[in-house]
């Protein structure tokens, strides 16, 4: 297992580096044009960046949005696919439930692609409501309960 680091996102090179990692695993895989790996809450003052960094190079990225005073939503959760499998995701995941819960969120909301919901139901996300298509690829909403989980 690589050694990594998570933190959050502390400049704006490290920023773009991000950006392009997030291309890189979630559009480039799919023939999307870079800057489609953003979206208008990239800049927004309630999104927090996570990395996960090892040997000076991101190999993992997610974002934590705050959508109301109880619920937060997990997006982006990218790790390079030579690193994947090795407990990098989880960590980006365990980061966030914890930051999350320094916020008092009660819940956290992710829109996963169904080819990583067995990762999210892993780390105790539960599904709700129907399979969707977004970007071509069937999608599913699914939710963790800050109140219940330690």
């Amino acid at each position: 297992m690589s050694k990594f680091q998570i933190s959050l996102i502390q400049n704006k090179p490290e920023k773009e580096e991000m950006y392009y990692q997030r291309w890189l695993v979630l559009r480039k895989p799919i023939n999307m044009e870079k800057g489609t790996e953003r979206d208008k809450y990239d800049e927004d003052y309630s999104s927090l960046h996570f990395i996960a960094v090892c040997e000076e190079q991101i190999i993992g990225s997610a974002r934590l949005r705050k959508l109301s005073t109880e619920l937060g939503s997990i997006a982006y959760l990218a790790v390079s696919p030579e690193f994947q499998l090795q407990g990098i995701g989880t960590a980006l995941i365990k980061k966030i439930i914890e930051i999350a819960k320094q916020k008092q969120l009660e819940s956290l909301r992710v829109m996963t692609r169904i080819s990583a919901y067995k990762f999210y139901k892993k780390v105790g996300f539960i599904e709700t409501g129907e399979v969707f298509q977004f970007l071509g690829i069937p999608h599913q909403f699914m939710y963790f309960n800050l109140l219940s989980s330690e």
